[in-house]
């Protein structure tokens, strides 16, 4: 109740976030109890808080719904009760698919538009996103719709190895779930194996929480072969241990320091350019034997979930 004390008297935006997804697991999940372990939560002038079943009774000014599992009568009644305009969706939302994205056959991809016209926002985790998602749609008057909601992470490793404790050099990462580059993926592998590294090769889906703790503690850098991510929680946990990352996508570098964009892991027929960057930045590196307690400190703070500076609601 002092929540809506407070709200009153300092004119906040309330919004009120379903929380009733907190055991999903992968990535939405996640996010979700990333969001839920910093509320009530402050952020330009919104107040969020918290409700495992949306609470009509207090009326707050926005619902936040950040895992969507609508069917589509229960968001046409929305329509019909006229409280559509006050709900938030994403950013665990769209596109099902990156490269199918909006697909006819998914009612929510095939009203897409309209959703995006009658809801308050659609939250989505970086502008690349929305960009594609209006171009695909032919939405782009109604960008302003989107609101950005960055992935994050509290993961707090109680310990964190010296970098020349780690036995492992190159953790390469391994995520084909929009676009299948296996064979990219085995001919850069091949490159470097023939390299002094020690390197391990793990497939997103193929390990369990702790085995991707242990090795995230024992590996010196990553190597994030994924295509299109979305929000990509999985690398900002292993950031937190202290591991350097490389990445084909730029929104994913939180810091020029403790991360690297290689384009060049891209490249359809040649996997060498990005081989031979990659193995260079990490010889400069570890030549200088860098603290990963002060990286991981690092990547922790940028990543933290109090630090995304959530969506502005109006």
């Amino acid at each position: 109740m002092n929540i809506y004390i407070i709200k009153k008297l300092n004119h906040d935006i309330l919004i009120e976030i379903d929380t009733s997804k907190l055991k999903r697991s992968r990535g939405p999940g996640a996010f979700l109890k990333g969001i839920y372990e910093v509320l009530p939560f402050y952020s330009n002038n919104c107040l969020f808080i918290s409700s495992s079943i949306i609470n009509f009774i207090f009326k707050p000014d926005y619902y936040y719904f950040p895992i969507f599992t609508f069917n589509e009568n229960y968001f046409n009644k929305l329509i019909q009760n006229k409280i559509i305009h006050k709900y938030i969706l994403g950013p665990n939302f769209v596109p099902q698919n990156w490269f199918l994205f909006p697909n006819r056959e998914i009612w929510f991809e095939r009203r897409f538009s309209e959703i995006l016209n009658v809801t308050k926002a659609i939250a989505v985790h970086s502008n690349r996103i929305s960009k594609y998602l209006v171009e695909r749609s032919d939405t782009t008057n109604n960008i302003r719709k989107f609101k950005i909601a960055k992935a994050c992470t509290n993961l707090n490793p109680k310990k964190i190895n010296s970098f020349k404790k780690r036995k492992i050099d190159i953790l390469f990462f391994e995520k084909y779930a929009d676009l299948n580059r296996r064979k990219q993926g085995e001919k850069l592998l091949s490159i470097l194996k023939n390299t002094k590294k020690k390197i391990v090769s793990i497939e997103y889906g193929e390990y369990n929480k702790e085995m991707i703790q242990n090795l995230a503690n024992d590996s010196k850098f990553i190597i994030y072969f994924s295509f299109y991510d979305t929000g990509a929680i999985g690398l900002k946990e292993i950031q937190n241990y202290g591991v350097i990352s490389f990445s084909l996508q730029k929104d994913l570098i939180i810091d020029n320091k403790t991360c690297f964009y290689i384009p060049e892991l891209e490249n359809m027929d040649n996997m060498i350019p990005a081989s031979n960057k990659i193995i260079s930045i990490i010889e400069k590196i570890s030549d200088k034997n860098p603290n990963s307690q002060l990286i991981a400190k690092k990547n922790q703070l940028i990543n933290h979930c109090k630090n995304i500076h959530l969506f502005i609601a109006y």
